[in-house]
């Protein structure tokens, strides 16, 4: 009975889908909505999403909108925040696809979250963006080809192969020389999470790649203040770089402790922007690697960036760890807008197919396009800050295939 109720409901939405897209013709505006984490335990992350979406949406329409066939429509952004809570991210988005009668959504930045509001904006044939690169463990070119499960979900993120890789690579490239001698040993240290868990297992790989020892991966408990006893074990293993991986604001904490009791040479920051290393006037005397995901705001080597962040800030968002997160769902707005333009109509599936087809000129690459499973690929930028406090960026392309 209850596989019977649930496709009855998924019917239900399918055909309610046809619908709302008619619906959104007949009217001059195009509703989208973004669910994030705008509090809650995910916030530093969570409130880049309406602030990345809001600003392209704004770009939009004060360009005039967007032209779909013979009509041109304003876009509506419809924010709701999920409370970093799973249960209330379900509701918020039964809420946009079912009363709103939105045709995209963004978000959320948390796996879980954003599997279960799938289940919600697949049937109902609603475009669905997030940037989550553990979507991987579900998209693939038959679960995306039209009829299947995830035909309208696209990750607006590289593959977590690519993103270790191009991340591995510029540390070590970047560190090198800054250390004055060639890097052998790592020591990788990360919360104890699935997500954790899930990305480190491509980071520990693409280390190995290019030619690290890896002699062991050191877990804390995510709500961890005191790192002593994990940097004791690090420092044991006489590393030449200890990479704290995936959560910044862990980092932030660990760190002084890791100089303190002069644990390596060289030290890894993920997600921590050099804007946050200059605002907080950090300084050490040895090299410090940093990476942003996946354009740094307080420093970069990409041209396109720095008008991007002027106008990101100047609309209100705060200068987060995260911040530069916020370009995993920008882009993407406008690159729908075009897709709407190519197709003519805002029929999902032609959408999807348009999606599929077009090129997008964006922040992030000047050429973002989905591959056969709806996934994109694009450099990350690695910057270094020397003893001093000289900081230096690169931006570093993906391997081409993933590391056995």
């Amino acid at each position: 009975m209850r596989s019977l109720l649930l496709r009855g409901a998924s019917v239900a939405l399918c055909l309610a889908a046809s619908a709302y897209a008619a619906a959104a013709q007949d009217a001059d505006t195009i509703k989208i909505g973004v669910v994030a984490a705008e509090s809650g335990a995910f916030v530093s992350a969570g409130h880049t999403l309406p602030a990345g979406v809001g600003l392209a949406v704004k770009e939009i329409n004060e360009a005039g909108g967007v032209k779909v066939g013979d009509k041109t429509y304003k876009i509506e952004l419809l924010k709701r925040d999920d409370r970093t809570d799973i249960s209330t991210a379900i509701a918020a988005t039964q809420e946009l696809v079912r009363d709103d009668k939105v045709v995209a959504i963004f978000g959320s930045e948390s796996h879980d979250f954003t599997l279960a509001m799938a289940k919600i904006t697949q049937p109902a044939k609603v475009i669905h963006f997030a940037g989550n690169s553990t979507l991987a463990k579900v998209l693939n070119p038959e679960s995306v080809a039209k009829g299947g499960e995830d035909h309208y979900l696209f990750q607006s993120e590289p593959q977590e192969f690519q993103r270790s890789g191009s991340t591995a690579r510029g540390v070590l490239s970047l560190l090198t020389p800054l250390v004055g001698h060639p890097l052998k040993k790592s020591v990788v240290i990360v919360g104890n999470d699935a997500t954790g868990q899930f990305l480190t297992s491509y980071y520990v790989k693409a280390l190995k790649a290019e030619g690290q020892e890896v002699p062991e991966v050191i877990s804390y408990p995510p709500d961890t203040t005191d790192f002593s006893p994990f940097l004791t074990r690090a420092k044991s293993l006489n590393p030449d770089v200890v990479h704290f991986w995936y959560n910044g604001d862990s980092t932030l904490t660990a760190l002084p402790q890791a100089l303190e009791l002069g644990v390596a040479p060289s030290y890894f920051l993920f997600g921590v922007d050099p804007g946050i290393w200059k605002e907080r006037g950090l300084t050490t005397d040895v090299p410090v690697a940093m990476s942003c995901v996946p354009i740094c705001w307080g420093e970069s080597s990409n041209a396109n960036a720095k008008t991007y962040f002027t106008n990101y800030f100047a609309a209100g968002a705060p200068k987060g760890v995260t911040s530069s997160v916020s370009l995993l769902y920008y882009d993407y707005v406008h690159f729908l807008a075009d897709a709407w333009e190519k197709a003519g109509t805002l029929d999902p599936d032609a959408t999807v197919a348009a999606l599929e087809s077009l090129h997008h000129k964006g922040v992030v690459s000047d050429d973002l396009s989905f591959n056969a499973s709806h996934q994109v690929t694009h450099a990350t930028e690695v910057c270094a800050a020397a003893p001093g406090g000289a900081i230096s960026c690169a931006m570093q392309q993906p391997p081409a295939e993933e590391p056995k």
